[in-house]
């Protein structure tokens, strides 16, 4: 089949301060957790956290950056910047302003909310906007979670990194690039995974912030949202693969959110696709919502993985719910 007639021109990534191991997370917030656990189910060997003078924006603006320079193209010749994040630098304005005014371009922003799928959201948008005709799009995935969960939760804090990378989009011949870009949501899962205070619902007060109520919350048991995960993110990876006339296993390299390993590998066996052929970070990130999947993009391309006609398939699933996945095969 005929592809999107988009190309990624350049990747980058940027992960903030120095990589924190589990035994140094625990005496830094005297965090009691399971370390083993934690490395060797979840897959976290290290974390990065972001310092206090950096803002999810800071993080954005560092990795569009080095992609910009790897495209070629300066930040004044982009026609528009794409954010998903759900840490943005301010509750009443799009973090892709700052980013736009990092960068020193001049070009429309706009940012997406949807989690850990915000960057694929934002990356079918980009795409759809290079389709239109606009010739260089910046799509980026950032987040700044660890200030987003409660220092004294053994649950949640130890899953968490700071990250975000970037792609310059642009169009190509439509037997390359980008081949499908498909996407989900069902929002009866609202409330299964999500942060209870800080928006319109329970606005922010005193009450909310010594209750601990501005930390993600999950009703739901922690094998069911394995389960759902698991199944989410197959059904719109095997969907992907079925518009694009491939079996999910004839893909080279496998990309899906970097949330827990054990998710990653069932995701993986549900659609037959074979362990040697999954893309990791997880052990050097952790999970940064929105910047797993373009950080671990990035880190294949980096090590030297994505060689001329090789198809790539992504696949995320996030809180609300929302998701979605992209197949791409890459460029001579």
């Amino acid at each position: 089949m005929k592809g999107l007639g988009v190309k990624i021109l350049g990747v980058g990534s940027y992960l903030p301060g120095n990589p924190i191991t589990n035994e140094e997370l625990s005496k830094m917030y005297g965090l009691d957790f399971n370390v083993e656990m934690v490395r060797n189910k979840i897959g976290i060997h290290t974390r990065h956290i972001a310092p206090d003078n950096i803002a999810t924006s800071d993080v954005a603006a560092e990795a569009a950056k080095i992609a910009l320079k790897r495209a070629g193209i300066k930040a004044t010749d982009l026609d528009r910047i794409l954010l998903g994040t759900s840490t943005p630098d301010y509750t009443n304005t799009a973090a892709s302003c700052n980013v736009q005014f990092l960068l020193g371009a001049t070009c429309p922003v706009g940012d997406t909310t949807e989690s850990c799928a915000g960057f694929i959201y934002a990356l079918d948008h980009a795409i759809r906007l290079v389709q239109t005709g606009l010739k260089y799009v910046c799509v980026i995935g950032a987040d700044i979670k660890s200030r987003f969960v409660r220092k004294d939760d053994p649950v949640f804090c130890p899953i968490f990194g700071d990250g975000g990378a970037a792609f310059i989009l642009g169009a190509c011949d439509v037997n390359e690039g980008f081949m499908v870009s498909e996407l989900f949501a069902d929002g009866s899962g609202l409330k299964n995974i999500y942060v209870p205070a800080g928006g319109s619902v329970m606005p922010a007060s005193i009450e909310t912030v010594t209750q601990g109520l501005h930390g993600t919350v999950m009703t739901v048991s922690g094998k069911k949202m394995v389960e759902i995960s698991i199944k989410l993110m197959a059904d719109i990876a095997q969907k992907a693969c079925d518009k694009f006339g491939i079996k999910p296993g004839d893909v080279d390299i496998f990309i899906p959110h970097q949330a827990n390993y054990l998710i990653m590998k069932g995701v993986a066996e549900k659609l037959g696709i074979p362990i040697s052929k999954m893309e990791v970070s997880i052990d050097k990130a952790a999970n940064t919502i929105a910047g797993t999947l373009p950080i671990t993009f990035t880190q294949a391309f980096e090590l030297g993985k994505l060689t001329p006609g090789k198809i790539i398939l992504m696949t995320t699933a996030a809180s609300g719910y929302a998701g979605g996945a992209a197949i791409y095969k890459v460029p001579k």
